[in-house]
């Protein structure tokens, strides 16, 4: 069993601690680390924890693995940290906040000898392989637009001339880190790395990225891919190709695809209940389980995290940052 520490006190860690237990006995949260310690012994005693620290050495010395789910800006000096200690690291999306931070981490566990991998749950799920494996019916593909509108709760807050952190651009927060990934990541993870990349975006007062668009271009095929936090969209996503087309639902909790022949009737491949994310984190969990077990790090997920980083950055600059 990996036994994780985790960074951070918020939903997301709540996600990861029943993710743990929905392992069969793989993973466990052993210890959280807060700065304020009565949150942090808090937080374990609510989830069945057994340690709470409020120094960080002294909790990654405690664990075999860690899981980072604190601000963006902090992830890639946490997780340095942590593989400096020779830990195997988790974090949560994004990994880094630029190209160079990525590069680093996995650079840094590569010398260390311990798996570092992004959790990006969405493409670690059984409904995106069902994707993968559906795309040979479609024939040549030749345009896809994967979207993801979500109207964050915490706008109302903007909206209102309130801080709300979450829209704060100096956290490393932006709308394609925050909801757009959902989206790119599962597009480079089903079709590859575009020759290039076009894109434009809407900047809100505090020049937070608070919607936009990303082209990605193959030559013989097109992708848009179309994200937002400050509207709510009605979807559905398509894959469209030359023979078929795959319709389904929100790219980040993927629970409907159907299939579309072009001379035939809709053919439902899943149709299962809503998802929610703690429904679908404990296969990401499970794949970094694979690697620390194997002792090797899986190509895939580090390439599609490099992949995922690049494009944002480009993008991003597009917009001015």
């Amino acid at each position: 069993m990996i036994r994780f520490g985790l960074i951070g006190t918020n939903f997301i860690s709540e996600w990861f601690t029943a993710a743990c237990g929905a392992t069969g006995g793989r993973a466990s949260a052993a210890a959280v680390y807060s700065r304020e310690l009565t949150r942090g012994r808090a937080f374990a005693d609510a989830h069945g924890i057994t340690d709470a620290f409020d120094d960080p050495a002294a909790m990654i010395e405690a664990v075999d693995a860690v899981y980072v789910a604190s601000p963006n800006k902090l992830h890639a000096h946490q997780a340095l940290q942590a593989i400096a200690a020779g830990r195997h690291v988790l974090v949560e999306k994004t990994i880094g906040t630029t190209t160079a931070e990525v590069e680093r981490i996995f650079e840094a566990a590569e010398a260390r000898g311990v798996i570092a991998m992004e959790a990006m749950r969405n493409v670690h799920t059984q409904a995106h392989r069902l994707l993968r494996e559906t795309l040979p019916r479609l024939g040549t593909l030749r345009y896809a637009r994967i979207e993801k509108l979500q109207y964050s709760s915490r706008y109302d807050k903007v909206r209102a001339g309130e801080y709300a952190n979450a829209f704060d651009p100096a956290l490393g927060n932006s709308s394609l880190a925050d909801i757009g990934v959902y989206c790119l990541q599962p597009a480079l993870d089903l079709f590859g790395v575009p020759a290039t990349t076009s894109g434009a975006g809407v900047r809100l007062d505090n020049g937070f990225e608070g919607a936009g668009t990303l082209q990605l271009h193959y030559g013989s095929l097109v992708v848009d891919v179309v994200y937002g936090k400050v509207v709510a969209g009605l979807g559905p996503s398509v894959i469209h190709g030359e023979d078929a087309a795959l319709e389904f639902n929100d790219p980040g909790e993927l629970s409907k695809i159907v299939l579309h022949e072009r001379d035939g009737a809709p053919s439902v491949l899943l149709a299962d209940p809503p998802v929610q994310p703690v429904d679908t984190m404990h296969h990401e969990l499970n794949d970094f389980v694979d690697q620390v077990d194997a002792g090797t790090l899986d190509p895939r997920w580090r390439d599609l995290s490099l992949a995922t980083r690049r494009i944002m950055d480009e993008q991003l600059a597009r917009l001015g940052d």
